[in-house]
This record gives structure tokens, C-alpha cells and sequence, in this order.
């Protein structure tokens, strides 16, 4: 059962119904999630647009998603990991990705190097050894790149928090974080 209730569009003010609206042309849906920070304007607020920032960076749609699937699964989020392994099959990431991006890996030099920032991201509350930054560096990865993953990150948490704090059902095919 949630912890937070979620606030359905037809009971939102006109403020959050007009958020909720642009939500529903971009997604065809309204998520749970969506419609728990509902209760706070500036929380939906700042969650859309830091996640809209964050979307028109120069990281590839497939690698946002795996860092997604890389927080969610760091942070025991069973809603973002449902969701973000709901939006990779429509990006049609395979499903041997979907889960290597769980594990924090991947067959692509440069998006390891991504993942390999993020984790130490994570593990490090930001701080990352010069080694883990030259090698990105090293594969190709831009400062503006490395950058936006910090800013992946960050959005990431933000829903992992939201989520693991407020306990929204779960609107997407159940993916459970691993047990390890």
C-alpha cells in the first residue's frame, strides 16, 4: 500500500492538471510516480523539468536508460527499475543489456566508461578517484558528457527516493531489484 496516496488528475488543481497533461502527451500516461508528487507543485515541478533538462543532453536515450536501470538497481528502487525496464523495451534494448546495465556493465567501451562514472558516482556521494575520470576521459567520454551523467544521476535519485519513500503502486510489469 502507498505511503502517499496518489493524486488523480481529475481530483488536481489546474496547476498540476496542466503538468499532468504534458505528461500524458509525452508518456500516453500518467504515472503513479507523477501522480504522487502531484501533492506538491514544486516537487513535480523541479522533477519535470530537471528530467526534461536532462533528456535534451547529448547522451544517447539507450544510455540514460541504463543509467537509470544502474540507479534504481543501487538504490533498491523496484518502481524505477520496473519503469526504466518498461521504457527499454520500447527502445527496444535488449533484455541481456537491461540486465548488464543492472550489473553496472556493458559491451560498449565508452558506455562502460559512463556506467563505471556513475557507479563511483553513486558509491562516492560524487566524489570520483582521477583514475575512474581518466578513463572516461580516455573512452571518449566529453566533460559535457561526464557532466550530464552526473546530472542522470541526480534526477535518478531524486525518483529512487520519491519512490522508495512514498511507495507508489506500481504501474509497470513488476521488476524486482536483485537480492545481491
Amino acid at each position: 500500500m502507498s505511503r502517499i496516496s496518489t493524486l488523480e488528475p481529475a481530483d488536481a488543481p489546474q496547476s498540476i492538471a496542466g503538468l499532468y497533461d504534458a505528461v500524458n502527451k509525452k508518456l500516453g500516461l500518467v504515472p503513479n510516480m507523477v501522480k504522487t508528487l502531484g501533492h506538491s507543485n514544486a516537487a513535480l515541478q523541479g522533477y519535470l523539468g530537471f528530467s526534461g533538462a536532462v533528456s535534451s543532453g547529448r547522451l544517447s536515450p539507450s544510455t540514460r536508460e541504463k543509467l537509470a536501470l544502474l540507479v534504481a538497481e543501487r538504490n533498491g528502487c523496484d518502481y524505477c527499475l520496473s519503469a526504466h525496464t518498461a521504457i527499454s523495451g520500447l527502445l527496444k534494448i535488449p533484455a541481456q543489456d537491461v540486465q548488464a546495465a543492472r550489473e553496472g556493465k556493458s559491451p560498449i567501451r565508452k558506455e562502460q566508461a559512463i556506467l563505471d562514472l556513475a557507479a563511483e558516482i553513486l558509491a562516492n556521494k560524487g566524489v570520483v578517484s582521477d583514475e575512474v575520470y581518466a578513463d572516461a576521459i580516455a573512452q571518449g567520454v566529453t566533460p559535457e558528457e561526464a557532466l550530464e551523467v552526473v546530472a542522470n544521476v541526480a534526477v535518478n535519485i531524486l525518483t529512487n527516493y520519491v519512490n522508495n519513500f512514498a511507495e507508489p503502486e506500481i504501474d509497470f510489469p513488476r521488476v524486482a531489484v536483485s537480492a545481491a
